[in-house]
């Protein structure tokens, strides 16, 4: 029997303005050879609840990854998601190596609390903001965090394990400081995506028949304008705290400014007033009870706030020192970065089969069953 060799890589902040703009050779033609499908992130559009999302086939409310950042409603403290504590669902690996479609299987990830997330069940797990010396040896020096070259790094990585240890089953997320910072029509943007794509070529020459998906965690746009929805409401008497989803400790990226956030409030008697005041407001386009928030994004609802808000186009969320100010900043997180591709090379399935990219995992899962 014919072994199957899968590859997904989840660039982060992939979307389509950012493909579309770059010249992607190997990507077009993976595309042209296969398929290429607009579809859908999941909501909050952030890197945690879509990384996890897509490596276990699972939406929020099986898996329970909800936010970058969990706040603990009966002692009100909260908490960076950086590790597998919060996680319900069995990784890809697991569920291969279980299944006895992995003899090997292998996780590459740019940020460490992904590492620390979704290692379960490997064989080899690399990140690149920390990796082990000898991958250093081998691959070169690693540049910091806040680059570009770092996610080149790790595609180089990629490449040279499945040179050598031929893993059945690999997947690999960046990460989005390049997007964070530089438009798709800019040079660092353009630089960045062609690099990752003349490795991609690289490894797709050393085995053509590889089964290779490529889709994004979320999308990124310019942002004018910050909001911090648990000052709105208590400018109008109603006691209230928000968390924005986004956050997490790499700061440098969005400075914790993101297009979704977690409400809670002190009374919850006031949720009627409360989502109503948020509608009102500029900036603020959804706002949901956590009951209707669960039900339509399919969250997990011990593990969100009392209230979900979504940012409108250009608008971001916070915890700042006064109600609105001006910012400048390129972020993610709401209904309006939830668009991304999928492109699929050597697949059993047709563009079709494809409407979120969770999709990716979950296909992949039911095909072990």
């Amino acid at each position: 029997m014919k072994r199957r060799k899968t590859l997904i890589l989840c660039i982060d902040a992939g979307s389509h303005d950012y493909l579309t703009a770059s010249d992607l050779p190997t990507i077009r033609e993976l595309a042209k050879s296969g398929f290429y499908v607009h579809a859908n992130a999941v909501i909050p559009s952030v890197t945690n609840v879509n990384n996890v999302s897509i490596a276990t086939g699972t939406f929020p409310e099986k898996h329970g990854i909800t936010t970058n950042y969990h706040v603990d409603r009966a002692t009100g403290k909260g908490e960076f998601i950086e590790d597998n504590r919060f996680l319900l669902e069995p990784t890809l690996f697991e569920t291969a190596k279980a299944c006895k479609f992995a003899d090997k299987a292998a996780l590459f990830v740019t940020k460490q609390k992904l590492l620390r997330m979704l290692e379960a069940g490997t064989d080899i797990a690399i990140a690149a903001e920390s990796p082990p010396s000898e991958y250093i040896r081998t691959v070169g020096p690693v540049e910091p965090i806040y680059s570009a070259e770092i996610n080149w790094w790790l595609l180089r990585a990629v490449h040279a394990v499945l040179r050598t240890d031929d893993p059945d089953l690999v997947y690999c997320s960046t990460t989005d400081w390049v997007q964070h910072k530089y438009a798709p029509d800019d040079d660092v943007s353009q630089q960045h995506l062609e690099e990752l794509d003349r490795i991609i070529g690289n490894i797709i020459a050393d085995d053509p028949e590889r089964e290779i998906y490529i889709t994004a965690d979320h999308g990124m746009l310019e942002k004018t304008t910050a909001i911090d929805p648990g000052r709105v409401l208590i400018e109008h008497d109603i006691p209230a705290s928000s968390i924005p989803i986004i956050k997490d400790r790499y700061v440098a990226h969005h400075g914790n400014l993101g297009g979704a956030a977690y409400v809670f409030l002190e009374d919850g008697a006031d949720i009627t007033q409360a989502i109503q005041t948020l509608l009102n407001t500029p900036g603020i386009e959804e706002a949901y009870s956590a009951e209707d928030a669960a039900r339509t994004f399919r969250l997990h609802r011990e593990r969100i706030g009392d209230i979900f808000v979504l940012a409108d186009k250009t608008t971001v969320f916070g915890e700042l020192e006064t109600v609105i100010e001006p910012t400048t900043v390129r972020s993610h997180g709401s209904r309006h970065e939830s668009y991304v591709p999928i492109i699929g090379y050597n697949s059993p399935w047709t563009a079709t089969d494809f409407e979120y990219n969770v999709d990716v995992g979950r296909l992949f899962l039911e095909s072990l069953r």
